[in-house]
């Protein structure tokens, strides 16, 4: 199945971007325009968010996320083919943050969010980065898809570490200098072990993980930012937050992480991902 799959999607990838908008822009219509793709969901996370913008403001970026959500998937499968020299043109960044680290004897842990398009930044790192550069990631349930999105994020040499089997890649990392990145954003499976913090004016679960790991490798800090230039291009913002994790006080990083994400959104409120359902859990009474 997987080499079904990959024989029918390369020929894909090698279009040229525009055409590849084109097929986006199709894809926008069918999914958001008639089957109302978590609609209600967005519009409700939206409302939430900016209780001080008007509706017509809100519809305006519900429609710039739905274009920018099927960018998202368009440019993940142009990774199947594209060129290290087109990569690093479309997406630029102040790497001489992970370059000092580097300089320093760094290992560092990467704490990024859910904004467009992290799978484009997890390829163009490596790119930039003299340390070896690694991501955690939840593998899919289908194998054959999982197996290709591992082909896709490795490209550039970076190890892919499952959260299934975080033990032995964390152990993996201790035999050479790293950068580790992580998407901390997301839903926790366990949300009454999890760090309940304000963000985007509701109470939201998050992970504890990436700052006890943090904390226990003594490792650098850096909170990385995508923002949307213009359509295929994009430019991260990385930012050092401490040289040692372990010198900071128990829930510093992860409050600070949030606030970070948090201005990425009100800055680019379109290039977040809406339609997770971040807000679905509930603190339970003390």
């Amino acid at each position: 199945m997987y080499y079904l799959i990959y024989i029918l999607l390369y020929p894909l990838s090698l279009l040229p971007l525009p055409v590849l908008y084109l097929i986006s822009d199709f894809v926008n219509v069918v999914l958001f325009g008639i089957f109302k793709y978590r609609k209600a969901l967005v519009w409700d996370n939206l409302k939430h968010a900016f209780p001080e913008k008007p509706a017509s403001e809100l519809r305006t970026i519900q429609k710039r996320f739905n274009r920018n959500f099927c960018d998202q998937w368009i440019e993940t499968l142009k990774l199947l083919s594209i060129s290290k020299k087109q990569l690093t043109r479309r997406f630029t960044g102040n790497w001489e943050v992970f370059q000092q680290l580097a300089t320093d004897g760094k290992n560092t842990y990467a704490i990024l969010g859910h904004t467009f398009n992290w799978e484009w930044a997890n390829v163009a790192c490596p790119y930039h980065t003299p340390q070896q550069y690694a991501c955690v990631y939840l593998p899919l349930s289908n194998n054959a898809f999982d197996r290709l999105m591992q082909k896709i994020r490795s490209a550039s040499g970076a190890w892919m570490v499952s959260m299934k089997a975080l033990k032995s890649g964390l152990a993996r990392l201790k035999e050479t200098q790293y950068i580790l990145a992580l998407a901390a954003d997301q839903n926790p499976s366990s949300p009454e072990v999890a760090e309940w913090i304000p963000f985007l004016h509701r109470e939201a679960p998050f992970f504890r993980g990436p700052e006890q790991m943090a904390r226990r490798a003594k490792a650098a800090v850096v909170f990385a930012g995508i923002k949307k230039i213009k359509r295929g291009s994009y430019r991260i913002h990385l930012y050092k937050y401490c040289d040692d994790a372990s010198q900071t006080h128990a829930g510093d990083i992860l409050q600070a992480y949030v606030s970070f994400v948090e201005r990425q959104i009100c800055e680019q409120p379109e290039n977040w991902m809406w339609t997770h359902k971040r807000w679905k859990h509930q603190r339970k009474a003390e």
